[in-house]
């Protein structure tokens, strides 16, 4: 007689191919729903809270939009995410099923909504979503940036990691709830609505690079700008087509190299003046004495500036310090390509300030307040020729805090200059000197004058929002820290005209940007080209062959090199990228766009 089979215990019933993607289409529909409140919740901070322009940019029906998007990402993630677990795990234990889908879709909605979070408190802050190059600028600088977080914005963090992990576990109880429904109960419209959310992500990942509506999207969905940042550095572009043919046609061109003849006739110069460049840090027009600043700020630049050269109209070539100080120094523009470019790759001519000296037989240096290692700047300078360089973590005394980092104080490198150039004893030189303490948040030491009081702020006083009340509090700030700055570099010319070398020395003046006091609501620097990022103070000293007074020729940051090369009275670098303006007193403001 045979037994009838004994029935399968509910905890170990298998579920059919069909019956898992019915469950996973319901967790799909929860990941959904949670998705609109958190888009939803996202576009308003962003329309009630976000900096400058961009609160008058995206339409209503735009925003909704990206409610819609966030809503089929997360929905559609955990679709496929609740499917594919399901599935691998469909003959085992309930108890086992359940965790093995719980668990990734909890990790997962944690990712997402951190991501989203992110994203949203940056395009308030900052007026952009976060990108791959925003993730490769955190991870390059993990260290600075981290002490700059775990500073100042805190209180903006925190809450989003309670609210992330609230809104993970909520939905993580919610699916295990849908686990334990039949199958048989979802409906056809639940099934249906995920094949809908899962069509709009797969049109949102493919908008940035093939639609019209691309540029909207990346604007009102954190998750789209992500993934269009990283999609759209898939393909060479025209940008980089452009310059494989260029590269093609530099294979093409004699063997014998430029730079080596124009090292022949380097070396066979006679003795040339001495060079010091000196980059300031975020020195903004409006400030500077020379340049109409009513305030008595900058004496000591004001008078260098009587028997100068003065350029009432240089720009920079980026308002991040990392391009545009390294401009100042190679007359080459930095940026290689559509994405944040830390100098991984130097696989290409360099021809810095030291290499030129070195070249003339010159001793060469660099000694800077900052921490040169910042963003890969440090990489880009070793060209393998010897060089004197010092900067900040090499400083044995107190540093000066600029949250993201620790820098010397100026005053110490103006020492270090100054005895640097003693030990010379008459011997040609080179040296760049780059000061930090215009830098946010605009510190010097406790001993240093502050004369423009008060300058404390008492609100809200970080890299990218400040209190409007406070802005007479923190222009006192900034100029008692440019006074400061200004003080050093009379030191240094003062040293210089005490040895007798004044008028044997070119001396180069300038600001790697500018920065903003909530003009279009914005402060500091980095995220616009506007005037007051982009133009900067620009003097060039050397009485022996440059007559003082303005020339309002538009010049750029990139020029500085070519015109120490000019009045070196060496042919141009065949390196460089820039053009000497030294010829612009004597032909007319003219001269540079009639060569063009």
């Amino acid at each position: 007689m045979t037994l009838p089979a004994s029935p399968t215990p509910a905890s170990y019933a298998p579920l059919n191919l069909g019956a898992c993607l019915k469950t996973a289409a319901r967790i799909g529909v929860l990941g959904a729903a949670a998705g609109l409140v958190v888009g939803a919740a996202g576009q308003g901070i962003v329309a009630r809270f976000g900096t400058g322009a961009d609160t008058a940019g995206p339409t209503w029906s735009q925003r909704l939009l990206g409610v819609a998007i966030t809503a089929s990402i997360l929905g559609a993630l955990l679709f496929f995410v609740a499917a594919i677990a399901l599935v691998l795990t469909r003959r085992a234990r309930r108890t086992r099923r359940r965790w093995a889908a719980i668990v990734p879709i909890t990790l997962l909605t944690t990712l997402v909504l951190a991501l989203h979070a992110v994203g949203v408190t940056l395009h308030v802050l900052l007026g952009s979503h976060l990108t791959s190059s925003g993730l490769a600028f955190f991870l390059n600088s993990k260290g600075h940036i981290a002490g700059a977080v775990g500073a100042q914005y805190l209180g903006y963090l925190v809450p989003l990691i309670v609210l992330c992990l609230a809104a993970a576990t909520g939905l993580a109880w919610l699916a295990r709830r849908a686990l334990e429904i039949d199958p048989s109960r979802v409906r056809t419209a639940e099934v249906a609505g995920c094949l809908c959310m899962t069509g709009l992500a797969g049109f949102a990942a493919a908008a940035p690079a093939r639609t019209p509506m691309g540029p909207a999207i990346a604007r009102t969905s954190p998750e789209v700008a992500l993934f269009a940042s990283v999609s759209s550095n898939d393909g060479p572009g025209p940008l980089l087509m452009e310059s494989s043919a260029l590269i093609r046609e530099a294979l093409d061109s004699p063997p014998r190299s430029q730079i080596d003849s124009w090292n022949e006739v380097a070396r066979g110069a006679a003795p040339r003046a001495n060079v010091i460049v000196i980059t300031l840090e975020s020195v903004a027009i409006s400030h500077i004495g020379y340049l109409g600043y009513p305030r008595r700020v900058t004496p000591n630049l004001d008078r260098m500036a009587e028997k100068s050269l003065r350029m009432t109209h240089a720009y920079t070539t980026a308002t991040h310090s990392n391009y545009a100080q390294m401009a100042v120094i190679s007359s080459l523009f930095p940026r290689r390509g559509t994405t944040l470019d830390m100098y991984q790759r130097l696989d290409y001519p360099r021809v810095l300030l030291h290499d030129l000296g070195y070249s003339l037989g010159y001793t060469t240096g660099t000694i800077s307040s900052q921490d040169e290692t910042w963003q890969g700047m440090k990489r880009f300078q070793e060209t393998g020729t010897p060089t004197y360089f010092r900067h900040a973590p090499d400083h044995q005394g107190d540093h000066l805090d600029l949250v993201t980092e620790d820098v010397a104080p100026d005053d110490a490198t103006i020492d270090h200059a100054i005895g640097w150039i003693g030990a010379k004893k008459g011997e040609p030189f080179s040296l760049y000197i780059n000061l930090q303490s215009t830098h946010f948040p605009y510190p010097i030491p406790a001993a240093a004058p502050h004369p423009f009081q008060p300058y404390e702020p008492k609100g809200t006083f970080n890299y990218v929002r400040w209190e409007q009340d406070d802005k007479p509090v923190i222009l006192n700030r900034y100029d008692n820290a440019l006074h400061y700055v200004d003080a050093q570099i009379g030191r240094l010319y003062d040293s210089l005209a005490a040895a007798g070398i004044l008028d044997d020395t070119i001396i180069v003046v300038t600001s790697d940007h500018g920065e903003l006091f909530f003009e279009h609501e914005l402060v500091t620097h980095g995220r616009t080209l506007l005037e007051g990022e982009s133009r900067v103070p620009l003097l060039v000293h050397y009485p022996a062959a440059l007559d003082p007074g303005d020339d309002p020729t538009p010049v750029s940051t990139l020029d500085v090199l070519p015109t120490v090369v000019d009045l070196l009275g060496l042919p141009p670098h065949p390196a460089h990228q820039g053009e000497s303006f030294a010829h612009l007193r004597e032909d007319g403001p003219d001269s540079k766009e009639s060569a063009v």
